[in-house]
């Protein structure tokens, strides 16, 4: 694992504060490979999410409440399994406050990111929150995932539409290859759900892993990791 490392945000008033930071108990407890600089990070990543919520709703009340577990802890489930190679590029549709996108960004500075979504005000609150923590291998995209016309090496999302329509957008965004391990593709954050989205459909995961598996708490059960080996086939 690689150990870690902006944009202007004209028309988002002020800044919020990254440099205050959360205690995160639970990233030390279940990530302990992670290194002291890292988790800092994270911790100045959490605070500023919080910040920034309070006038842009990025995440829910109850998940604010619930940050560290709900949003960091569970983007950081991906580095389990995540070894990119130096320079591979990644594509985070519907990154919405920055998950995953952001704290993959923290964990392999060594990568690309491009974050996705379509509302502006959450890219600029994202772009914001990546020029105070000095990560320069973050940019936003205020657009629809549709409209993108650049290829990467991996995929990102949480939960953020049916599969079918997420792996549709993510077909044309992918070079197949090798950058890193797992093999090229989209790694996409689902519960159960996912094998009644694909019930009749010709794309299948390559690999899925229960997030239970690495995190023992009940928010953690029914919830899955997915890849789909690019190409993605057509359903």
């Amino acid at each position: 694992m690689h150990l870690p490392g902006g944009r202007s945000c004209a028309g988002v008033e002020g800044m919020a504060d990254t440099s205050a930071s959360m205690d995160l108990p639970l990233v030390r407890n279940f990530f302990p490979e992670l290194p002291d600089e890292t988790v800092a990070r994270l911790g100045r990543l959490g605070a500023g999410v919080r910040a920034w919520n309070e006038r842009l709703n990025l995440v829910s009340r109850k998940d604010a409440e619930n940050l560290e577990e709900r949003h960091l802890l569970h983007a950081l489930t991906m580095t389990k399994v995540l070894r990119p190679a130096r320079g591979a590029m990644f594509a985070d549709i519907g990154t919405g406050g920055g998950f995953p996108g952001l704290v993959l960004a923290i964990v392999y500075p060594e990568c690309q990111f491009a974050l996705i979504d379509s509302i502006g005000k959450k890219i600029k609150a994202v772009e914001a929150m990546a020029e105070e923590l000095g990560l320069t291998n973050v940019r936003g995209l205020p657009v629809r995932a549709e409209s993108v016309k650049e290829q990467f090496d991996f995929v990102t999302g949480r939960a953020v539409t049916a599969l079918p329509a997420f792996l549709g957008w993510a077909r044309s965004l992918l070079r197949p290859g090798h950058a890193g391990s797992p093999a090229n593709g989209v790694l996409y954050f689902k519960g159960t759900l996912w094998r009644e989205e694909l019930a009749e459909s010709k794309m299948q995961p390559t690999e899925v892993w229960p997030l239970d598996q690495w995190v023992l708490r009940e928010f953690f059960a029914e919830k899955y990791l997915l890849h789909f080996k690019a190409p993605i086939a057509e359903s």
